[in-house]
């Protein structure tokens, strides 16, 4: 029974000792928790200003895109297909084989029917004209030129597409960074010692990266028929244009005093 007593009033006096440490602790949260408050309300009392900033550059763009179609008629569809068939797969195993820098895709591929003239009574199916086309991507250099001229000798030539590249795009992307922040920084420093403040502190930020390519695909139909007969297709003639990469940078900055 004595040591239940003794071990009773071991508890109290643990609890009597370190009530004031409790007490302090809580004292201490308290004085926090409150300058914390008061740091947050004096930062939601300074003025917000809205920024954005950009920073672009011209470049050379590295990528050309042709696409070339070939039409053929026939009494019936098969028999359109078939001749167009017949000079797309050819070529497209050639590309494939000889040129593998070169990306070379197949195209949109119809048939449609021929009617006949409406002037000699109801409009009637007189044959079938089916048409195929193929797309070739590559670097826009003289063996490229050369190699698409050769073709015009089989296929139409319908349109010329110069861009830059994703790779390429991202590059200079990231080369844009670091001036399009400097610039966002450079006017807030600006717009805060104008607005009598003496420094600001960014709140938020977004960088996203724009751009467009010129010129646009460019319309070109040359009919095979041009070049019957002759001995050496000459190189299409062509040649890149800059495309314009952006990176924009946007956000909120606190004035200070």
């Amino acid at each position: 029974m004595v040591i239940d007593v003794l071990r009773r009033l071991g508890g109290v006096l643990l609890l009597i000792a370190i009530a004031p440490l409790v007490l302090a602790a809580d004292e201490t949260a308290s004085r926090h928790t409150a300058g914390t408050h008061e740091r947050q309300a004096a930062a939601e009392r300074e003025p917000m200003l809205e920024l954005a900033a950009s920073a672009e550059r011209d470049v050379l763009q590295d990528s050309v895109t042709v696409v070339m179609f070939i039409e053929r008629e026939a009494p019936t569809p098969a028999g359109a297909q078939a001749q167009v068939n017949g000079v797309l797969s050819p070529a497209l195993a050639e590309l494939r084989r000889d040129h593998r820098d070169l990306e070379v895709a197949t195209g949109a591929f119809r048939t449609d029917p021929v009617y006949s003239n409406p002037r000699d009574g109801a409009p009637k199916i007189t044959g079938w004209r089916a048409r195929g086309s193929l797309q070739i991507t590559g670097k826009p250099d003289e063996p490229f030129n050369r190699r698409v001229g050769e073709l015009t000798s089989r296929l139409n030539l319908e349109s010329i597409h110069y861009f830059l590249s994703r790779d390429a795009r991202q590059q200079v992307e990231q080369e844009l960074i670091t001036e399009a922040v400097k610039a966002f920084q450079g006017k807030a420093a600006a717009a805060a010692q104008a607005l009598g403040f003496k420094s600001y502190t960014i709140r938020k930020v977004s960088i996203d990266g724009a751009g467009r390519d010129d010129p646009p695909p460019m319309p070109r139909v040359q009919s095979m028929q041009m070049r019957a007969g002759a001995e050496a297709a000459p190189p299409i003639a062509g040649s890149a244009g800059k495309a314009v990469v952006t990176v924009n940078v946007s956000g909120s900055v606190r004035l200070q005093p």
